[in-house]
C-alpha cells in the first residue's frame, strides 16, 4: 500500500508536464555534480516516474528527485536531487528521501553517487543512514556509492524527526547551511574547465541566490521587517516562475534604474508575488490568448510602485468591490475558473502588502491590473553621505596646496605623509561603497594603474564611470580624492628619499586602527605597497615592485604598529625543497630587517604565513610566533625550529593567501 503523510502536501509524482517545466526552470537545471550516466551500475533501470517526486508548492515546483529504478523496484538509484535556491531551508531533500523510503519496500534497496568533495552533501545522507559502499571513478571524477535499504533509512530518519529548534540552535543551522553554501560553492569553482565553464557558472550563480536566500529567510525570523529589493525579487525569482509555464506566455519589463530598497519580510514578498501571478497565469491560462505579463517598478515620493498586469480573462466589477472587511470581495474565493480553489493566495496578497496598499482594477476578458504601493527603506544611510562628504571637503579643503618643500624640516614631511595616508583610507571607504554592485577588486586595480602603472586620469575616470553606484555623488568624491592622492604621491617620490622617510611612510599605515592591511614587500630595500585585504591580493603590487615573485615577500597587520601584541606575519609563495624552505626564511629574516629599519620594535611580535604553494613535507610552522629581535638575532642554524611537519595532503592544497 502506498504511504500518504499530509505533512506533504506539496509533493507529487513526476509526469511528462513536470519534466517540460523543470527543464525550462533556470532554478532548477542544477546538475554540474551529478555522475554523468544513471546506468553506471545496472544497465535494466529506467526513469520510475511513480517514485520520482517534485515539490509543486501552490504552482512554483520548488524541487525534485529522479529516480531510475529496476522493473520490480527492488533497486532505486537517485539520480539528481534539486532544491531549488528559493526552497533551501524548508526540508525538501529531507522530505522527498522520507517519501519515497515509505513508498517503496522495506527491503528495497536506494543508492545514489555523490562526488567526493561534496562533504556536506555525503554527510546529510549519511545522517539518513546510508553508508559508502565503493568508490568509483568516471570520466576522472571520484564518486561515491552510498546505498541503503528503504527499512534503514526510515529507522533513520525517525530518529532526528520532528526536533524542535532553539533560537540558538536556529542560528546554528543557518551558519551550518551557510558554510554548506559556501563549500558548495568552493567546489563548483575547483571543477571549472573549459568545457564546462558556462554551465558551473550559472551554477555558482544559483547556490549564491540560495546563500542569500538562507540569509535572508533567517533574517525574516528575528525581524519584524528589513530591507527588501524588490526588484531583485522580480528578476530572480518571479520571472523564472513565469519562464516555466507551460504555455507561451510574454514577459514585459518597465524597471526603472536606482529603484530603493522597501522595508518588509524577504519571504513573506516572494510567497505574495508568486502568489499573484500564479493567479494571472491561471487567468491567461482560461481566456486562451497568447499570455502577455508587464511588470513596471517606478519610485513616486516615499513609496515604490509595483505594477503587475496580465491579459487574463479579468475579474468581474461587483467582486472588485470592498466588503466590511475593506477587502475586495474576491479576497478568500478563488479566482479560478472551472478548478477548485479556496482562495488563500489572495488573502496572502492583501495580508502581506496591506490592504491600504493594493488597488486591483480589472475588465472582464481584457486585462487585469494590481497597484502595490511599497515603502522605501526608512534606514537608508543619510548620516554615512553626510559623514563621508564633510570629510572630503575637509581633505580638499586643507590639500588645497602641497604645502612643503624639499626644504621643509622632517616634521612637516611627516605631517604630510601621514596626511596623505589618511586620504588614502578614507578613499577606502569611498571605494567601499561600490561593492555591492561591483567587485572593488577590479575597481582597485584601475587605481593602481592609475597610481602607478601610467594610466591616466581620463581612462581611470572612464572606467569607474562603468561602475554602477547608488549616489552618483560618491563616484565623484572618490575621483577627486584619488586624483589629490596621486598628486601628493606623485611629490614625494620626486623629492624624498624613500630610505630618509621609510619609517614614516609605513608606520602612517598604523592609522588603519580598524581594518586588517596587507603589503608585500621587497626585502632588499624595504619599498613595499600596502591597501586593505578586501581591494587586493599580495601578488597585485608584484609588478609595481619590479622583481619576481619569489625575491618578494608578503605580509599583513592590524592597527597601530605600537601595539606589541599585534603581530605582524609575513610569508612567502612557494617552497620547492629544504634548501629553499631555509633560503625563504632567511629571506624573512632580511624582511624582519628592514621592518625594524622602519622604526618598529623588537618586541614586536612575528607571525608565519602558510606557504602558498608547498612542494614539501615541512613548512614554516604557523603557530609560532616570536618577537621582531628574536628573529633578526636568530642563527642559519637555529632556523629549523621556526618549521613543522604539514600533512601530505595539505602539501597538494594551494591556499588562497595572496
Amino acid at each position: 500500500m502506498r504511504w500518504q503523510n499530509s505533512n506533504f502536501p506539496y509533493i507529487r509524482s513526476l509526469n511528462q508536464e513536470y519534466e517540460k517545466a523543470i527543464r525550462q526552470s533556470t532554478l532548477l537545471n542544477i546538475d554540474s555534480l551529478v555522475i554523468p550516466s544513471p546506468y553506471i551500475l545496472d544497465r535494466t533501470i529506467d526513469i520510475d516516474y511513480e517514485h520520482s517526486l517534485v515539490w509543486d508548492e501552490e504552482g512554483e515546483l520548488l524541487g525534485y528527485l529522479l529516480v531510475y529504478a529496476t522493473p520490480d523496484s527492488r533497486k532505486l538509484h537517485i539520480y539528481e536531487q534539486v532544491t531549488s535556491p528559493f526552497g533551501r531551508g524548508k526540508g525538501i531533500g529531507s522530505a522527498f528521501l522520507e517519501y519515497l523510503a515509505n513508498s517503496v519496500d522495506e527491503d528495497a534497496r536506494i543508492y545514489l553517487f555523490v562526488w567526493e568533495k561534496l562533504i556536506s552533501s555525503i554527510e546529510f545522507f549519511q545522517s539518513k543512514g546510508l553508508v559508502i559502499e565503493e568508490l568509483i571513478v568516471y570520466r576522472k571524477m571520484r564518486f561515491h556509492r552510498m546505498s541503503a535499504t528503504a527499512g534503514t533509512i526510515r529507522e533513520a530518519i525517525a530518529l532526528t524527526k520532528n526536533k524542535d529548534y532553539s533560537v540558538v540552535e536556529e542560528l546554528g543551522k543557518v551558519r551550518h547551511d551557510a558554510k554548506k553554501s559556501l563549500k558548495v560553492l568552493f567546489d563548483m569553482a575547483s571543477m571549472l574547465s573549459v568545457d564546462n565553464f558556462n554551465k558551473v557558472t550559472e551554477d555558482i550563480n544559483r547556490e549564491t541566490t540560495a546563500l542569500v536566500n538562507t540569509l535572508n529567510t533567517y533574517e525574516d525570523k528575528i525581524r519584524v521587517s528589513h530591507k527588501v529589493s524588490i526588484k531583485e525579487l522580480i528578476i530572480e525569482r518571479v520571472i523564472p516562475f513565469v519562464e516555466a509555464a507551460s504555455f507561451p506566455c510574454q514577459i514585459r519589463l518597465n524597471l526603472e534604474s536606482r529603484i530603493s530598497a522597501v522595508m518588509g519580510n524577504y519571504m513573506n514578498y516572494s510567497r505574495a508575488l508568486i502568489n499573484l501571478v500564479s493567479n494571472s497565469l491561471d487567468a491567461i491560462r482560461v481566456s486562451g490568448r497568447r499570455g502577455i505579463i508587464e511588470f513596471t517598478l517606478r519610485e513616486q515620493d516615499d513609496a515604490v510602485l509595483l505594477i503587475i498586469q496580465d491579459n487574463g480573462v479579468g475579474i468581474e466589477r461587483e467582486k472588485l468591490k470592498k466588503g466590511s472587511d475593506m477587502l475586495p470581495l474576491f479576497v478568500g474565493k478563488t479566482t479560478k475558473q472551472g478548478t477548485v480553489g479556496e482562495g488563500l493566495g489572495t488573502r496572502q496578497i492583501f495580508s502581506t502588502f496591506g490592504p491600504d496598499s493594493i488597488h486591483v482594477e480589472s475588465k472582464v476578458q481584457e486585462f487585469t491590473r494590481w497597484t502595490i504601493a511599497l515603502k522605501k527603506n526608512n534606514q537608508k544611510d543619510a548620516a554615512l553621505l553626510t559623514s563621508l562628504g564633510s570629510r572630503y571637503v575637509r581633505f580638499i579643503k586643507t590639500t588645497q596646496s602641497i604645502g612643503v618643500t624639499r626644504e621643509s624640516g622632517r616634521p612637516e614631511i611627516s605631517r604630510f605623509i601621514w596626511q596623505l595616508r589618511q586620504m588614502e583610507l578614507f578613499s577606502y571607504k569611498l571605494l567601499y561603497q561600490f561593492s555591492r554592485y561591483n567587485n572593488v577588486r577590479d575597481i582597485f586595480q584601475n587605481i593602481l594603474l592609475y597610481r602607478y602603472g601610467g594610466r591616466s586620469f581620463e581612462q581611470f575616470k572612464a572606467e569607474l564611470r562603468q561602475c554602477r553606484i547608488d549616489d552618483e555623488v560618491i563616484r565623484s568624491w572618490l575621483m577627486g580624492m584619488m586624483r589629490r592622492i596621486s598628486r601628493n604621491e606623485t611629490w614625494i617620490m620626486q623629492n624624498l628619499s624613500f630610505d630618509e622617510y621609510k619609517d614614516e611612510l609605513l608606520q602612517s599605515y598604523g592609522q588603519a586602527i580598524d581594518r586588517t592591511m596587507i603589503f608585500t614587500m621587497d626585502p632588499d630595500n624595504g619599498r613595499f605597497f600596502a591597501t586593505d585585504r578586501r581591494f587586493a591580493e599580495h601578488l597585485d603590487f608584484v609588478p609595481y615592485l619590479g622583481r619576481g615573485r619569489d625575491q618578494l615577500l608578503r605580509g599583513e597587520f592590524s592597527g597601530d604598529f605600537k601595539n606589541l601584541t599585534s603581530p605582524v606575519v609575513m610569508g612567502v609563495w612557494s617552497v620547492k625543497d629544504l634548501r629553499d624552505l631555509h633560503d625563504k626564511l632567511r629571506l624573512i629574516r632580511k624582511g624582519v630587517a628592514r621592518l625594524r629599519e622602519m622604526g618598529l620594535s623588537g618586541e614586536k611580535r612575528l607571525s608565519f604565513y602558510t606557504t602558498t604553494y608547498n612542494s614539501i613535507g615541512r613548512d614554516v610552522d604557523i603557530f609560532r610566533t616570536l618577537s621582531l629581535h628574536d628573529m633578526l638575532t636568530m642563527e642559519d642554524g637555529a632556523l629549523d625550529c621556526l618549521t613543522r611537519e604539514v600533512d601530505n595532503e595539505m602539501n597538494e592544497m594551494v591556499f588562497a593567501a595572496g
